[in-house]
Formats: C-alpha cells, sequence, structure tokens
C-alpha cells in the first residue's frame, strides 16, 4: 500500500495516480487530504503538494491535475536520466519533474483538445504532437515515467513490492477490402475491366477474368496464410471488418454482400472479429451503430471491440459514440503517418474524458504502426522498415507492453510493387513477437 497525500483530490489525480501506480506498478494507493493522517501513517507515503512535509517522499506537483478546464498549457521541457521529460518543478521534490501530471497530458490526449493544423482526413497528425517535436515519439514516455518514480519509491522504501506488466503481443488484421476482384456486382466489376484497358493494365484484366471465371484464386483471400502463421507461432489476431455501405473510402463489398458475410463467418470461427467503423460513419455516427448490429447479427455474438478506418480520431467525440454503442475496448490509439506512442505508453489504459472529467470504462489499446506506415507514408523498404520494427518489439518487451501492430489483409497478397517482400517481413515479426 502506498498512501499519497494531496491538497485536493481531484478526478484528474485519481485516474492518474491509479494508472501510474495501480496500473503500471502494481501498487495500491490510498489518498489522503487530511495533513494529521499523513503524518500519523507508517505505509511508504508521497506528499504531492506544494507545501513541505515533514515525512515520507516529497513530490512537487504542477497545477494540471488541479484545474477543471482545459487551456493552453506552458510547462519547461528538460533531461532526467537522458529521458526527456516536462513540467519541470524544483529542487525540493524527489523528481525534477512531475511524472503525474506529465504522464496525464499524454495519456488524456490534452494536446487534441486544442486548436491543431489537421491533416487531409481531418486527423491529428502526429507532426502536431509534443513527442514528435521532441524526437521521442518512439519512446513510451508514461512506462519510463512510472519506472523513474518506481525508483525513488524503492529507494526509499525498499520494503514496496513493484510488480511490472508481463510482454504481451497480439497480431491485428484490418479487413478494408476482403476480395480484390469477386463480389463487386457487375458495375464495379465491368468499372474494374473499363479501367484496367483504359489505363493499359492488360495482366490485371486477365487475372481479374481467370477469378471471376473460378480459375483463379482471388488475391486478397489470404486468411489461410494468416491462420497458418497463427498457429504455428500460437498467437493470436484480431480482425477489424469493415461492414458498411459503399462510399468514397469505404471500397469493401457491402454490408449486404453474401460473399462478405460468409468470409467474416469463417473468419470468425478461427479469431475474433471487431467492427471497423466506416469512413461515413465519422459524420453519422448512427451508422456506426447500424454497422455494428448488423456485423452482430451476422456472427450472432456481442461485438465489444473496434478500429476506426483510417484512424479517425476526434477527442473526445469519437470514444463518446463508442460507448454510447457499447464498444469497451478501441484499438485507434496510433497515427497513420508515424510510427511511435500517440499516448506515450505501450499498455492498455481506460479513456479520459477532459471535457466531463470523467474516467469511462473504455479500454484503449495503444498500436505502435501499420504497415501502411512504412509502405505508404515514410516510403520505406521491407529492409529498412524490419530494422524499426525491431527496435519496437525491444521496446515493448522491456517495458511489458502489449504489442498490437496493424497490417492488412491485402498486403498478404503482394499484389502491388509496394507490398512485395512484406510477408517476409511479417513472419520474421510475429516469430520475434510471439
Amino acid at each position: 500500500m502506498l498512501l499519497f497525500f494531496v491538497d485536493q483530490n481531484t478526478t484528474r489525480f485519481k485516474y492518474i495516480s491509479r494508472l501510474i501506480c495501480t496500473g503500471l506498478l502494481g501498487l495500491e494507493i490510498k489518498i489522503v487530504t487530511d495533513k494529521e493522517e499523513y503524518e500519523k501513517s507508517e505505509l511508504p507515503k508521497v506528499y504531492y503538494s506544494r507545501n513541505t512535509p515533514s515525512s515520507g517522499l516529497h513530490l512537487h506537483p504542477s497545477h494540471l491535475l488541479f484545474e477543471s478546464d482545459i487551456s493552453d498549457q506552458q510547462f519547461q521541457k528538460g533531461k532526467y536520466k537522458e529521458d526527456f521529460v516536462f513540467y519541470l518543478t524544483n529542487n525540493r521534490s524527489v523528481l525534477p519533474y512531475d511524472p503525474l501530471a506529465a504522464s496525464f497530458f499524454l495519456v488524456s490526449r490534452y494536446e487534441e483538445y486544442m486548436p491543431f493544423i489537421a491533416d487531409e482526413h481531418n486527423r491529428f497528425p502526429a507532426k502536431e504532437s509534443l513527442a514528435y517535436k521532441n524526437k521521442v515519439l518512439d519512446r513510451p514516455l508514461v512506462n519510463i515515467f512510472a519506472n523513474h518514480l518506481a525508483e525513488v519509491l524503492l529507494e526509499r522504501y525498499p520494503e514496496l513490492s513493484i510488480k511490472k506488466n508481463s510482454y504481451s503481443f497480439i497480431n491485428s488484421v484490418d479487413i478494408d477490402n476482403a476480395y480484390a476482384y469477386l463480389g463487386k456486382g457487375i458495375f464495379r466489376t465491368l468499372g474494374g475491366f473499363g479501367n484496367d484497358f483504359f489505363s493499359f493494365k492488360f495482366h490485371e484484366a486477365v487475372n481479374r477474368f481467370k477469378t471471376l471465371i473460378g480459375i483463379n484464386k482471388d488475391p486478397f483471400e489470404t486468411f489461410d496464410y494468416q491462420l497458418e502463421l497463427q498457429e504455428k507461432y500460437g498467437y493470436e489476431t484480431i480482425f477489424f471488418a469493415l461492414f458498411s455501405k459503399l462510399g468514397k473510402h469505404d471500397r469493401s463489398l457491402t454490408s449486404q454482400s453474401p460473399r462478405l458475410r460468409r468470409f467474416l463467418k469463417s473468419v470468425n470461427d478461427f479469431c475474433q472479429v471487431g467492427i471497423h467503423p466506416s469512413y461515413q460513419s465519422n459524420f453519422n455516427p448512427k451508422l456506426g451503430e447500424e454497422e455494428l448490429r448488423s456485423l452482430e447479427s451476422i456472427l450472432h455474438t456481442n461485438i465489444t471491440q473496434s478500429r476506426q478506418h483510417f484512424l479517425i480520431l476526434k477527442f473526445p467525440d469519437t470514444y463518446r459514440h463508442l460507448l454510447d454503442i457499447e464498444i469497451t475496448h478501441d484499438y485507434s490509439m496510433g497515427y497513420a503517418a508515424e510510427a511511435g506512442f500517440r499516448a506515450g505508453i505501450c499498455t492498455p489504459f481506460r479513456f479520459y474524458d477532459l471535457e466531463l472529467e470523467v474516467e469511462t470504462p473504455l479500454i484503449v489499446h495503444p498500436f505502435p504502426f501499420m504497415d501502411g506506415t512504412f509502405i505508404y507514408y515514410k516510403k520505406q523498404d521491407p529492409v529498412q522498415s524490419w530494422e524499426e520494427i525491431k527496435k519496437y518489439i525491444a521496446t515493448y518487451r522491456e517495458f511489458g507492453g502489449e504489442f498490437i501492430p496493424i497490417w492488412h489483409n491485402r498486403v498478404f497478397s503482394e499484389k502491388m510493387p509496394e507490398w512485395i517482400g512484406w510477408n517476409r517481413v511479417f513472419e520474421k515479426m510475429v516469430e520475434a513477437a510471439s
């Protein structure tokens, strides 16, 4: 048990102290606002106040956890043990910065509530983030801050039993387009042939025709390949299925397609299936609920896991919509254009709604990268990317994180020139991560 004294026990403080101390360090905590109770206690204790204590560890706080509004944050940045830190405090504190405030700023996505320059999909870009600007996007700062706190606690109270999280690996696959050629309907199919001929892609037209008459297997039918590797290395996979109406950015088979329904039923027999809310649902939340209920009716199960199509997250609206439709686990916390830790953490955490000042039951599972990050945004070849992926696996193992990368079923086909060589990277990744 660890005792905390605070002048004011706010919702923000309760949330982040539980996340850091209980979630990451395995410590039970008790929070008091009575100085006399604190001073009399013989428990290991931390005095989180600007006043000077007569006993225990003194952790000098910033104002952030005692505020109730959302405003532009002014803080000093620096280094502690070669790690980037911010919300610097003073030399009376056991740490030269406030690890609780810094962690809260990151996991609450405080900076995404502030004005920012959005990308073409109205997303918060990695380049707008504090971590990217300070070249630490590849470091799980919250986990690092927790370790800093653990070190000073154990130095003063060696009897404390601190438990680190265990590393785990879960693969995830987004099914944006289940089939390259099959099930598209007469008009989309004819349009595909027309595009092949007008673009002089005659080889593509031949492949399309052979697939349609049953000679060739559809190139995007890669589930057997993924299942084979899953059985070989013993990991789990979550498939996030786009199950929507046809739209500009929603190009899979429609939710009415018998072929798509049969395919998702077969996937659900072997793996977990989550919803991949359509691009359109960001502008019409009712669509998201319709898509979810429709998929549930096909699979005859409750679906509680979600990942946003195009990774579109708007705070706090997106997560509120997910909570409204009873999604309990979201896997969208990461960037499309950059690898790294969007929320500064490599372990799951509960979403904190800054506008309502409430900790919600929605569990956020961060991801470090997707295949498209390297292929389309960073334009790296498989060899370059594998070196970066190895570093992330090592980081997750070091901090006991939950490693959940994103892949797409179409990339496994290696149908396009830019996809060639990525199956080898995937196989090496699952072998190293399992």
